[in-house]
């Protein structure tokens, strides 16, 4: 059976047809279009990396680079071995015992636990507060610094500072400034050490110290505040003077002539001076004792600061 199309149907499909070329002609035209857009940005890419290319070494066209081999059997024996996984579990010891004694209180340094042996009269807790040390871990605390701490008390002569950290203790055994002598001035009785520097008394004064007589304080050391330490050099050559001969204290002392006392058991007032060279000293004086029975010499006061003795 032939099918036959009548001229409507002939029509309609003349019509689809056209449609169909209209459309595809456009479609073939932005094709081409964009395949010319998409060669020209290639172009521009390939013209913007020719002088990032030149930067490079050469490499000959069509070879290959070859990758660099990574070889894992040693890695693998790295973690495979015991002496790595013994490191790794002394470290994780390690490091779990400094966090314990960080973070610990029991580790910590308070005032209940530092003791201070051999006061008299000095505070325990003036020398706690010169310490420095509240709060610190016991791990981290210096036992000389600690010790240098307490001798910038001018009343410390000596400290030993021992430190006991399994049990989170320190100890300090003081040894007080005992003076060698007293300075009696306008401002008052001062308390000498050895090297010459003036304390107020603290406690007790012992007894039977040496005494020396200084209204104005002319034997202040040179640079220091008026009162607030002696020469030494005056210190040191009365205390030579205070062996020799006991009798002589107290001891007086002027700008003038330095040092100067009665002799005992005579009328005789003797210049002594600063400095220390007692044995020429008590040559001179001798010799003058000597001048002064015989009737050869005549005079109230012996001089014995130079060279020969001088009776005036």
């Amino acid at each position: 059976m032939t099918t036959s199309s009548t001229p409507k149907q002939s029509n309609t499909n003349r019509k689809l047809v056209e449609r169909h070329t209209a459309s595809a002609k456009p479609r073939l035209h932005n094709e081409a279009a964009r395949r010319r857009a998409a060669q020209r940005q290639r172009q521009k890419v390939l013209q913007r990396m020719r002088p990032f290319e030149s930067l490079l070494p050469d490499i000959p066209s069509g070879a290959r680079v070859p990758l660099p081999r990574i070889e894992l059997g040693p890695l693998w024996r790295t973690l495979t071995s015991r002496l790595l996984w013994i490191v790794i579990g002394v470290a994780a010891v390690i490091g779990g015992l400094t966090a314990w004694v960080s973070l610990d209180e029991r580790w910590y340094v308070y005032r209940e636990d530092v003791h201070f042996n051999g006061l008299n009269y000095l505070d325990a807790e003036e020398l706690w507060v010169l310490s420095d040390i509240d709060g610190w871990q016991i791990f981290w605390i210096d036992g000389d610094e600690v010790r240098r701490r307490l001798l910038q008390n001018p009343y410390v002569a000596d400290a030993r500072v021992y430190i006991s950290p399994l049990v989170t203790k320190i100890t300090a055994d003081v040894t007080e400034v005992r003076p060698v002598a007293l300075w009696v001035t306008d401002a008052g009785v001062r308390w000498l050490r050895d090297d010459g520097l003036a304390l107020e008394p603290r406690g007790a004064t012992p007894p039977g110290l040496l005494e020396i007589l200084d209204a104005p304080a002319d034997a202040t050391l040179p640079g220091a505040a008026k009162g607030a330490a002696i020469d030494p050099a005056v210190l040191h050559s009365a205390q030579a003077l205070a062996n020799r001969m006991p009798g002589v204290a107290p001891l007086r002392y002027n700008a003038l002539v330095g040092l100067n006392f009665r002799l005992p058991g005579s009328p005789y007032w003797v210049y002594w001076g600063d400095d220390e060279n007692v044995e020429k000293k008590l040559e001179n004086l001798a010799a003058a004792e000597t001048l002064l029975a015989r009737g050869e010499a005549q005079g109230s006061v012996i001089d014995v600061r130079f060279e020969r003795p001088y009776i005036k």
